[in-house]
């Protein structure tokens, strides 16, 4: 999609503009908006102060700005002051061109991994009279005075064929409104715009810093993660390892779509039927559930640390702060370990020892626990204790026989695994039985499920086996990142008017700095410590910068 801008200002907002215009990221959720329909239609006209007139689509108009397309791929961004007037299906008829895309448009409440509604996510697929389709993800966050803004936006052809992409990054804190239009004020922007050019992808990005361009090779069977995903959801096929660009990071990265595969999981108090999707890639994976109208149930942007639920329009934004959900990560009671819960077909259940953790999915009567065990002497052998461990699962489990022993890397460290069966008909079971080494002592993380459902619940044994945290900072991380930047901004802030008042900023008198007032939670990625710096980090509340592998 080519996209024209009118020239505003020698500003920021004009070198924007050179790479692509916003879009309706700004705007508030707006009830009764629907995708657009495949029926015959008629052109909006788009006439100017200056004389001259248009005809074509508007797309967006809000906070003193309008941008319609005029013919297709090329879209017209302006100021709603150079605007005389607008009318709405004012224009030539125009036949549709049909597209096995569906045209969709959902809302949904994000919550984090305490559970609570932090922000918003709209995504609309639109199919234009020409066939084409263009995919739009909005993301909105609070946090203080400063709203975070995301803009991902995807086209393709009618063949899904990719055309190219665009990645919007705002930072807004409001001001006194001077006019009309005007009620916030940007600090901080960052846009990415990329267009298809044959074999080669051009990439225009441009923050407050200038413009910039690059270009890249484009291979045939490359694409972007939101048509990906479209795709796979589309024509219920597995992509596997297929090399993408994601405007997000400026960055290609090899992605795999698993084949679409049902489960029974239990939601709002019954059981019902999903076909789960999951996308992986080097340190990211993420499932959807889809009920049976290929509707979203449950979407992960970073894993369970950040989940998308279904809203109304209307109410999202009000659930921000207020809504909750089961955490998504339960501790020990100590804090000495925790376990990430893989989705909501499985609950914390109670457990009266206080080493131990435990997971249930009444569904098909599986379970998931890790214990504590500190009566072997300090010093212990791993293979010593993974024999001790035997024989208790023995006693505990006196129809199992263990089938197999292995060495096994859990996170950072040398474990082995057991694997027991129950082959009797009438309780044919399953178990994975990990010892893995915990300080001066171990912990024994034990899966079992019945032989019918096994195949179903090995992902999300894999998972937990996989972000399982060992250490008590993985439980309670320190602030970190956008979010730790923005608490010594904070400190720093509070430190100079206590300074201009003759005081003393709490903790310098310690030599220290002062403690982080909140915590941000999201799973470690095997084999990463949570000291090392991510790849990249995305200037969004609450965002996890590291989601969990699931392979």
């Amino acid at each position: 999609m080519n996209r024209i801008h009118l020239p505003l200002s020698l500003s920021l907002a004009s070198l924007l503009c050179l790479a692509v215009a916003p879009t309706a990221m700004a705007q508030s959720p707006t009830p009764g908006v629907t995708p657009e329909s495949s029926a015959e239609r008629r052109l909006d006209v788009i006439e100017l102060k200056n004389g001259e007139r248009f005809e074509g689509r508007v797309l967006t108009e809000l906070d003193g700005y309008v941008e319609f397309e005029i013919e297709a791929g090329s879209v017209v961004g302006i100021g709603r002051n150079r605007v005389k007037q607008i009318q709405r299906g004012a224009g030539r008829l125009i036949q549709p061109v049909l597209s096995a895309i569906e045209p969709s448009d959902e809302w949904f409440a994000l919550h984090d991994a305490e559970g609570v509604a932090v922000g918003w996510l709209h995504v609309a697929v639109v199919v234009a009279a020409q066939g084409m389709v263009t995919i739009t993800e909005e993301y909105e966050f609070v946090e203080g005075r400063r709203r975070y803004q995301i803009t991902s936006q995807c086209r393709a052809s009618a063949n899904l064929d990719p055309l190219g992409c665009y990645f919007r990054e705002r930072i807004s804190e409001p001001i006194l409104a001077i006019a009309p239009g005007e009620q916030d004020r940007v600090v901080g922007e960052r846009i990415v715009d990329c267009k298809c050019a044959g074999d080669r992808l051009l990439v225009t990005h441009a923050d407050q810093k200038g413009r910039r361009e690059r270009e890249y090779r484009w291979d045939a069977a490359a694409t972007f993660p939101l048509l990906a995903r479209l795709s796979a959801r589309t024509t219920g096929r597995a992509i596997r390892d297929v090399m993408m660009f994601d405007p997000a990071t400026e960055e290609f990265s090899v992605r795999s779509i698993a084949e679409q595969r049902r489960r029974a999981v239990e939601l709002g108090g019954r059981t019902q039927n999903v076909t789960e999707i999951i996308e992986s890639g080097a340190d990211t994976s993420n499932s959807v559930w889809l009920d049976a109208s290929m509707r979203t149930l449950r979407r992960e942007i970073a894993g369970p640390a950040l989940v998308a639920l279904p809203s109304a329009a209307r109410g999202v934004k009000a659930k921000v702060g207020r809504a909750r959900i089961p955490a998504a990560l339960a501790r020990e009671a100590g804090g000495r370990f925790g376990l990430w819960v893989p989705n909501p077909a499985w609950r914390v259940a109670e457990t009266t020892d206080p080493g131990s953790i435990a997971l249930a999915c009444d569904v098909h009567g599986a379970s998931i626990g890790v214990t504590r065990i500190e009566h072997l002497a300090v010093g212990t052998p791993i293979a010593t204790a993974a024999e001790a461990v035997t024989n208790w699962f023995r006693l505990l489990h006196p129809g199992m026989q263990v089938v197999a022993r292995e060495r096994h890397a859990v996170r950072d460290r040398i474990a082995i695994r057991l694997r027991a069966e129950d082959s009797h008909p009438r309780r044919a079971q399953k178990a994975i039985v990990d010892v893995i080494p915990h300080e001066d002592a171990f912990l024994v993380l034990l899966c079992v499920a019945p032989e019918s459902a096994w195949r179903e619940l090995l992902p999300d044994f894999d998972f937990v086996q996989r972000t399982i945290e060992l250490a008590p900072e993985g439980v309670e991380p320190p602030l970190s990142g956008p979010l730790r930047r923005r608490e010594q901004e904070a400190e720093r802030e509070a430190g100079q008017r206590l300074r201009r008042r003759g005081g003393t900023p709490r903790g310098e008198a310690r030599g220290t700095r002062s403690p982080a007032r909140s915590k941000t939670l999201s799973p470690t990625p095997a084999g990463r410590s949570r000291s090392m710096p991510p790849k990249r980090e995305l200037p969004t509340v609450r965002i996890p910068r590291q989601p969990p592998v699931r392979k």
